[in-house]
């Protein structure tokens, strides 16, 4: 069997392993397979290194440029992570991400950057990226953005999200949402809107959503259409921003 294809309650339990995931013994061995792109070959090899000390039975699959990256996606549609540097040799902007998120939709992409201007963090994160990890970043913090990324999160620096919602209508919905005065009236969600968002939160596709809550596409749908009309946002991240700033309990 395909390790791909083993079923969830038959993976193993490892570092990168979502707590709600395999069963503790399990007769299969579940191989996490994670995708370096980066054009410097010390920074692939000392994450590759990192990995495995973390995991030492993790797949990891290496290219250094915009064509490799995409010929590896190819080759390795069952690859769980992508780790992306998008300053590479063949990519403009974030022509890379987004031929990326086009060829494999549910694949979770962590970005990495030696640069963190805020305008094209809050961009690659609305292109379909599961976070943002500055190059300068700590080793251990670097390993809880991997984890919260697999365990379905998307990670932003606590520093530009600080930003982000002291500068406001740069990277979300109008300012009408971004505070609730002292008295105000609460952004309002149905308990299933509420449901919704939480599953937005933790990064899920409507697909997931549908299967998490048993409902149809379409139903799923309205709900988010609800939401980012409810909160004045036109996309996940300007949502969750202002979910966060009417003090609605999402990580």
């Amino acid at each position: 069997m395909d390790p791909a294809s083993a079923p969830c309650a038959a993976r193993r339990r490892g570092p990168f392993t979502a707590a709600g995931g395999a069963a503790a013994a399990s007769p299969i061995r579940y191989t996490m397979k994670i995708l370096l792109i980066d054009d410097h070959a010390l920074i692939t090899d000392a994450l590759g290194a990192l990995l495995l000390d973390l995991d030492p039975d993790v797949d990891v699959k290496t290219a250094h440029d915009a064509d490799g990256a995409l010929r590896l996606l190819a080759e390795h549609p069952d690859a769980e992570l992508m780790l992306l540097d998008l300053g590479l040799p063949g990519a403009t902007g974030t022509s890379l991400l987004e031929a990326l998120v086009e060829q494999a939709p549910d694949l979770k992409i962590l970005v990495l950057s030696g640069t963190q201007d805020q305008r094209s963090v809050m961009q690659v994160l609305q292109l379909g990226a599961a976070g943002f990890v500055p190059k300068s970043m700590a080793t251990e913090t670097l390993v809880a953005a991997i984890k919260f990324v697999l365990s379905g999160g998307v990670y932003i620096p606590s520093d530009l999200l600080d930003e982000a919602q002291r500068l406001g209508p740069l990277f979300g919905p109008p300012q009408r949402v971004h505070d609730v005065p002292p008295g105000g009236t609460r952004v309002s969600l149905t308990e299933r809107q509420e449901q919704v968002l939480q599953l937005l939160a933790r990064g899920a596709p409507i697909k997931v959503i549908c299967r998490e809550l048993t409902l149809s596409e379409g139903t799923v749908k309205t709900h988010v259409t609800a939401i980012y009309r409810a909160f004045n946002a036109s996309n996940r991240t300007e949502a969750l921003l202002a979910a966060r700033r009417n003090g609605y309990d999402i990580s």
